[in-house]
C-alpha cells in the first residue's frame, strides 16, 4: 500500500535509515545510502529551519547543543507540512521539558519570544482602524463593543527579564551585557511595523487590557481586568494609542 509506504520512508527519514531499505529500488548506490543521502538533506533543512527562526536560542546555547537538541526535537515532532514556515511550533515546549536545558529555566520562554516574532512577520496584514466610524458609535454602547487585534499581533508575558535577554544577544549588540535576574518578569507586546516586528514592554494593566481583548471580551470586562491589575490604568489614552499604532484595528457592537 502507498501509505504504508509512504509511512515506512518517513520514519526512516528520521531514524535508521536500514528500516526501509527493502522498499527502496537500488543502483549506483545501496538502497540505504540513498535514504542515508535524503535523511541527511530531510535533517539539515529542518534544523536550518529551526536556526533561522530561534536565532537567540543558538546564541545562547551554542551551536552544538543546539544541534543536538534539534535533532531530537525533529525526532519527536517531524514536520507535517511542506511548508517550513510552520515549523517550529512545539519548540518552545520541547526545550521547556529538555532534560539537558534544565539550568537555563528561561530559555523556552526566549523561545516561545522568537516564535512570537516569527508569526507576526508572516501574519496578514490588516487595515487601520476608521476613528470617525468609532466616533458614530453611541455612549451608550461603548462598554458592548469587542475590539478586535492586529493579526500581526501577539502577547507574551514571562516571569524572567525577556526583552533584556533578548537584546543583548541581538547581533551587533556592543551595549552592556549585565542581566538583573532580581529585576522581575516581562510583558511584551510584539507588532508589525512595516517590515521590521517592534517589541515593546507593556505595564501590567495595559498587558490585561489587550490580553482581555485577544479573547474575545467586551470593552467593559476589559476596562475592569485592567483596572484590577493597575489603579492608575488610563483607559481613553491606552485605547487611542492603540488604535493609533494599528495595534486595534477593528471592533465590532456586541449585546448589552
Amino acid at each position: 500500500m502507498l501509505r504504508d509506504l509512504q509511512a515506512a520512508v518517513a520514519a526512516a527519514l528520521l531514524g535508521d535509515a536500514a528500516a526501509a531499505a527493502d522498499r527502496v529500488v537500488g543502483g549506483a548506490l545501496t538502497p540505504t545510502r540513498r535514504l542515508e543521502i535524503y535523511r541527511h538533506n530531510v535533517m539539515s533543512n529542518l534544523r536550518g529551519a529551526l536556526r533561522d527562526i530561534f536565532p537567540v536560542v543558538e546564541r545562547i546555547v551554542g551551536d552544538a547543543f543546539f544541534m543536538q537538541a534539534a535533532g531530537q526535537f525533529i525526532r519527536d515532532t517531524p514536520s507535517r507540512s511542506g511548508d517550513l514556515n510552520g515549523f517550529g511550533a512545539e519548540w518552545p515546549a520541547f526545550l521547556a521539558g529538555y532534560a539537558h536545558a534544565a539550568e537555563l529555566p528561561y530559555l523556552a520562554d526566549v523561545a516561545r519570544l522568537e516564535w512570537a516574532w516569527h508569526e507576526c512577520f508572516h501574519a496578514a496584514d490588516a487595515g487601520a482602524l476608521d476613528l470617525h466610524r468609532l466616533a458614530a458609535v453611541s455612549a451608550e454602547e461603548h462598554e458592548t463593543l469587542r475590539f478586535r487585534l492586529h493579526p500581526a499581533v501577539r502577547l507574551l508575558a514571562s516571569p524572567h527579564p525577556l526583552l533584556r535577554i533578548w537584546q543583548v544577544n541581538q547581533p551587533g549588540y556592543d551595549g552592556e551585557l549585565a542581566i538583573d535576574w532580581d529585576a522581575g518578569g516581562d510583558a511584551l507586546l510584539l507588532r508589525r511595523e512595516g517590515d521590521a516586528i517592534v517589541i515593546e514592554a507593556l505595564q501590567a494593566g495595559a498587558f490585561r487590557f489587550l490580553s482581555a481583548l485577544s479573547c474575545g471580551a467586551k470593552l467593559e470586562a476589559a476596562a475592569t481586568a485592567a483596572a484590577a491589575a493597575d489603579e492608575a490604568f488610563n483607559l481613553q489614552g491606552f485605547l487611542l494609542d492603540s488604535v493609533q499604532s494599528a495595534v486595534i484595528v477593528d471592533f465590532e457592537r456586541g449585546s448589552p
